[in-house]
């Protein structure tokens, strides 16, 4: 296998919507082949070997003075596209064809956390697909190939832009979306109106779906209005009496599942002495928090994404002390190993998780059940992302869109088509299990199957402690500060 690094600069598509072969000439610049898959640059795949360059006849001083000049305006160019942040695979031997999925993921910003990690459990997908043989249609094996640039978290009126060139210049046939609700709510239209299937990974509120008819956009993570309330379940069980505060950020999201929570717990008997959301651009939250503390609040769930949990457990430690709230459920961040390594209070703090490498889906578990798998294991998906990211293990987003990608990949296959119409009749009917766990959508593309976690920091490490038949702990109360 070869790999082309150090080169960002895209090549003509050689496959067509129907994985038709067009004859094309590569660049030779910085084309080095590599074993296996390397790094270097963010850019990593299967390319094909460089062609041999011609001969070139003598040049005259003042034809090499226009060469120069020519290379100058390439470089410049070359570096305006490395900005973009495109990655690009060609297809290797032994494959019919290939598949090219497209995507924008936020590798700066806001979210380059989740998004970093989303990416590569994409890649991890793509490079089992391809190690397994690829996606069979017709008869034919496809290999998988990605398309994507960084959306650096928004604004979201960049992202539509960007998926029209993904589809109408770069020739994507599948869409992923990119992180988070505000920027999947951005992308969507792209697949309505080019007609691409899109999964959804991480962008998770309801009113994606509920609000707009989404005809192509599927989603595969459980919906945001779940997210906390394993907590809101833990603390009915075993401290129904305590009165709770919400403190979150104002994108759709993080209102959306804390609002749905909010509703919920006073649906099960709980008060609610505060409710205040705060600006995704935050910098300080201390007069919330201590708004929070003033008003008798014994709990604190909310949040939103990986910055802001931090913020919020840093600024704790000065504004809501003895007694510390006894009972912390945050969304997002918690589920990141760097949260706890980025703390030093970050010892049972909870959060809700749409997966964790110890939950054990297994093929045998689908056969009881009655239904297909597909893909690698819990265990395997494990081991090779951390074959692939220097020994890490894979935390929740880079599960989602893993499964997304292989998803999709399942669904090609049992359609037996590279259709949108036949695609997406098939996400629309089949019910399955993956590493991930069960997928299964509405008629809307709204997820119905897949169940989350709940986790919680233990000295240290990451313990899933609801629900309690797949747990691996015990959940600690109350939150000490430590």
């Amino acid at each position: 296998m070869t790999e082309i690094v150090n080169c960002r600069v895209r090549m003509s598509d050689s496959v067509g919507r129907e994985g038709s072969e067009r004859p094309r000439r590569r660049a030779t610049h910085a084309i080095h082949p590599l074993n296996h898959r390397e790094e270097h640059s963010g850019v990593v795949g299967n390319m094909a070997q460089p062609i041999e360059a011609e001969a070139a006849p003598p040049v005259s001083p003042g034809r090499r003075r226009k060469l120069i000049a020519i290379g100058v305006a390439f470089l410049v160019i070359l570096v305006a596209l490395t900005a973009a942040g495109v990655y690009y695979l060609t297809r290797p031997s032994g494959f019919s064809g290939t598949i090219k999925v497209g995507f924008t993921i936020s590798l700066t910003g806001t979210y380059s956390v989740e998004g970093t990690n989303s990416l590569n459990g994409i890649k991890t997908a793509a490079d089992w697909i391809n190690s397994h043989g690829g996606v069979s249609v017709g008869g034919k094996s496809y290999n998988i190939s990605l398309d994507y640039y960084d959306d650096q978290s928004g604004p979201a009126g960049n992202i539509g832009t960007l998926y029209t060139k993904i589809i109408q210049q770069d020739g994507a046939q599948f869409l992923l979306a990119p992180y988070s609700s505000p920027l999947t709510t951005a992308a969507a239209p792209a697949a309505d109106n080019y007609d691409r299937v899109m999964l959804s990974h991480g962008g998770s509120s309801d009113i994606i779906w509920t609000q707009t008819s989404r005809r192509n956009l599927v989603e595969v993570l459980s919906p945001a209005s779940l997210y906390l309330k394993g907590a809101i379940d833990w603390l009915k069980a075993n401290h129904p009496s305590d009165k709770i505060a919400a403190l979150y950020a104002s994108d759709s999201f993080s209102s959306f599942a804390t609002q749905a929570a909010i509703g919920y717990a006073v649906s099960q008997g709980f008060t609610v002495v505060y409710n205040q959301s705060y600006p995704t651009t935050v910098t300080d939250l201390s007069t919330q928090l201590t708004a929070a503390k003033n008003a008798g609040a014994d709990d604190l769930i909310g949040g939103g994404h990986f910055n802001d949990g931090l913020l919020i457990m840093n600024q704790l430690k000065t504004t809501w002390t003895a007694p510390a709230p006894k009972f912390i459920s945050l969304l997002v961040a918690v589920t990141e190993p760097n949260f706890q390594t980025q703390l030093t209070n970050a010892n049972y703090v909870t959060g809700p998780s749409q997966w964790e490498s110890v939950v054990t889906y297994s093929p045998a578990e689908a056969q009881t059940l009655g239904l297909t798998w597909y893909g690698p294991t819990p265990a395997e998906f494990t081991q090779l992302y951390g074959s692939l990211n220097g020994g890490a293990t894979p935390a929740y987003h880079a599960g989602e869109a893993g499964a997304a990608l292989l998803l999709l990949a399942s669904a090609i296959q049992q359609a037996n088509s590279l259709n949108t119409t036949d695609v997406r009749a098939e996400l629309g009917s089949m019910h399955i299990m993956d590493f991930f766990g069960q997928f299964q959508v509405d008629s809307r593309g709204l997820q119905i199957a897949h169940s989350m976690v709940l986790v919680q920091w233990q000295a240290g490490v990451k313990k899933v402690v609801l629900p309690s038949d797949i747990a691996d702990g015990t959940c600690q109360y109350p939150y000490t500060g430590a």
